[in-house]
């Protein structure tokens, strides 16, 4: 079954953004079809952001009307890091999403791109005390990166996520206690590949605590050689395989992406 386009009368942006932010829109709108398609999550509640190039007070984010799988590249919208749109559009953001992700590019320049979500894993995850255990490679490549940020302020308000922002430090993880992730990088891609290990080893972890038996626990020194090599901040790019075969097949699956 296809997926059904959001309903607008305007016409591609291509013509009112650069040759790059054209670019970067139909990467960011690849990135959401793939999440979607790999994760299970909550309805237009999700979202990510990525910094504009040659514009770094400026970011695109998702419209508030659109599911994950229903993105494009002229429906994504655009913002400063104080939450004014900055570009005439039909569409507009969430306050939850604009908020969330302003404050946290406005507090660490370093930070290009964010993924915020909600799946069944990471919600659950979210709502252990234990965390997220380093019982796989996939979330050892997070062991001591996690922040863990309660569940008290609203995310909807700039002043909710500023103080989520200042928790963040200069970490690029976050689990927000019963609520989801919050998954940083120095680029799109990175975002969106360390999104996708976070989201393994979430479910992971919920399908072994679920089995029941006695888990087996890697040591400390495992863990530490293993996020030493594999857990870096800003080893992916466009280049990276795991990058350029999602947008292999986001172009085969979802071509209109590109719209």
């Amino acid at each position: 079954m296809s997926v059904q386009p959001i309903r607008s009368s305007s016409k591609s942006v291509r013509d009112l953004v650069s040759a790059e932010e054209w670019q970067l829109r139909c990467e960011l709108a690849a990135a959401h079809r793939l999440v979607a398609h790999f994760v299970f999550v909550d309805m237009t509640y999700n979202h990510i952001s990525v910094r504009v190039p040659g514009e770094p007070n400026h970011f695109l984010v998702k419209c508030e009307t659109a599911y994950m799988e229903q993105v494009t590249a002229s429906n994504l919208v655009k913002y400063d890091l104080d939450g004014h749109q900055v570009l005439a559009s039909e569409f507009k953001a969430s306050p939850a999403a604009y908020n969330v992700h302003a404050a946290v590019l406005k507090a660490r320049p370093d930070i290009v791109s964010a993924v915020h979500t909600h799946s069944p894993a990471n919600l659950a995850v979210s709502a252990q005390k234990c965390g997220l255990m380093p019982i796989t490679q996939q979330a050892m490549r997070f062991y001591n990166r996690i922040v863990y940020y309660k569940n008290e302020f609203d995310d909807t308000t700039a002043e909710g996520t500023a103080h989520l922002a200042r928790a963040l430090g200069d970490q690029w993880v976050m689990i927000l206690e019963n609520h989801g992730a919050l998954i940083c990088g120095k680029s799109l891609p990175e975002a969106y590949i360390y999104h996708h290990f976070f989201e393994l080893a979430c479910r992971a972890q919920i399908g072994a605590l679920a089995g029941g038996s006695e888990l087996i626990m890697p040591s400390r020194e495992v863990c530490e050689e293993r996020v030493a090599k594999a857990g870096r901040v800003g080893v992916y790019d466009a280049n990276s395989r795991d990058w350029t075969a999602g947008i292999a097949l986001a172009d085969k699956l979802f071509p209109e992406y590109k719209n």
